[in-house]
């Protein structure tokens, strides 16, 4: 090989060093949440790289468009955007689950049953017509209060009085029962709906984290294709080299101031010339493909990379970027979230193995007449009624499947705080090996 032929793969070998600096500042800058703008340049200076594939329908892109193709056409962020959506949905669903309830019901009841008189065994005609509602609510503390109301309409028989023929009864009550122990507190009684809200959160940081990682993938494969039309340009070049060489040589053997072995080694460097050149157009349509691919593009497109050289940026100082990275990481975002519903679940773990001690409460007034405003006036009156307060015990013979569920809760806290701490000293690592990389590049 000659010394031009040496040249060439040595500019290769240098852009190559050259992108796989950018790449790794790239990265860097990518994973603080910093990525440099690039410049862009026409595809006329790269027609006589690739000559035949400039008379093919080529598309040329910028690394503005290859984001831009990402955030809009990614399968995989359509599908994270139908996600968030839901989590959406799940947020308000819960937020209108707490509601005031109301439950009614009306009905017809007619029937007969013995009963015992002077005279032996009697049936007892009883048809009563019935209306009752109830309203229920429960608080954020988790007090929950219960409102209802009833108006019946009865026929009654009595063994002893005879035929009573109409009654009208009615009654309003009010029930409060306040947990003291299992289900009492604000963080239990909203579990589900903080549950729902992180989970939007944590939908919304995996797709940050989908498409930081997409857009680093797309522009990775982008700045190899680069690269890849460069060594196509070089090695393209180098062919016309050898070729050149080999007509030279030819001349010289037919002016006789050359011997036919001397055009061997020249043929040999002409094929692998070809050989290099083949393999160079094969790695520039097989990243063509992948970048089509990760960009939800037709397979048949083929695609070219339209940028100057990336240039050198500044770069922060370690710890700079690791503040930086703290505070912009989608991963972290999402594991420090994945850390925050542990705990939750954890505190509702231990809730729920505590006993059930329930404060009760109620009040209840009944009026009775022979019409309904006769009943109504009873209760207005207050004459009749009834007032409960007592306590509400629930005691498991056996809690060991509740302690189980807590202890396996703590546990997954346990997890949750590892695998943040392992991201933070992953994220050390690699940024400083990205830092390295781009400064010795």
């Amino acid at each position: 090989m000659n010394d031009r032929s040496k040249k060439g793969d040595r500019r290769v070998a240098g852009r190559a060093g050259i992108i796989q600096g950018a790449t790794a500042a790239f990265g860097l800058l990518m994973i603080i949440g910093s990525a440099p703008a690039f410049a862009q340049t026409s595809p006329s200076s790269y027609e006589e790289a690739d000559q035949s594939a400039a008379n093919d329908s080529v598309t040329w892109l910028t690394p503005d468009q290859i984001v831009e193709l990402v955030l809009r056409q990614s399968p995989d962020l359509e599908r994270a955007r139908i996600e968030e959506e839901r989590a959406r949905e799940l947020v308000i669903s819960e937020e209108y689950e707490r509601t005031p309830v109301f439950s009614a019901d009306a009905g017809y009841r007619y029937g007969q049953f013995p009963d015992l008189s002077a005279q032996g065994t009697r049936l007892i005609d009883s048809s009563a017509l019935s209306l009752a509602g109830r309203l229920s609510h429960t608080l954020p503390i988790g007090t929950r209060i219960a409102l209802s109301a009833s108006l019946n309409r009865a026929v009654r028989d009595s063994v002893v009085l005879g035929d009573l023929g109409v009654a009208y009864d009615a009654s309003i009550a009010a029930e409060i029962t306040q947990p003291l122990l299992r289900g009492a507190g604000r963080d239990v009684v909203d579990a589900a709906l903080i549950a729902a809200r992180r989970a939007e959160q944590l939908r919304l940081a995996q797709s940050a984290e989908l498409t930081s990682a997409l857009l680093y993938e797309s522009l990775t494969t982008y700045w190899d294709l680069w690269l890849a039309q460069r060594s196509l340009e070089i090695q393209q070049g180098a062919r016309r080299i050898a070729e050149q060489s080999l007509q030279d040589a030819t001349v010289r053997l037919e002016a006789g101031a050359a011997a036919p072995a001397d055009l061997i080694p020249l043929r040999i460097e002409i094929a692998r010339a070809e050989e290099s050149l083949l393999a160079a157009r094969t790695r520039q349509d097989e990243l063509s493909l992948l970048l089509t691919r990760q960009l939800g593009l037709a397979p048949d497109t083929s695609l070219r990379a339209r940028a100057d050289a990336p240039t050198a940026v500044d770069l922060p100082d370690r710890e700079r970027a690791l503040e930086r990275y703290e505070e912009n990481s989608p991963e972290l975002q999402r594991l420090t979230i994945a850390l925050e519903d542990a705990r939750q679940q954890a505190a509702l773990a231990r809730n729920s193995a505590r006993p059930a001690l329930d404060a009760v409460g109620s009040f209840q007034l009944d009026g009775l007449g022979r019409t309904t405003p006769d009943a109504l006036a009873q209760i207005g009156r207050a004459e009749g009624y009834v007032a409960f307060i007592g306590l509400r015990l629930e005691l498991p013979i056996v809690n060991r499947a509740r302690q189980a569920d807590a202890r396996r809760a703590d546990l997954a806290v346990r997890a949750a705080e590892h695998d943040l701490e392992q991201a933070r000293a992953d994220a050390r690592h690699t940024l400083t090996s990205l830092l390295n990389e781009a400064r010795a590049a």
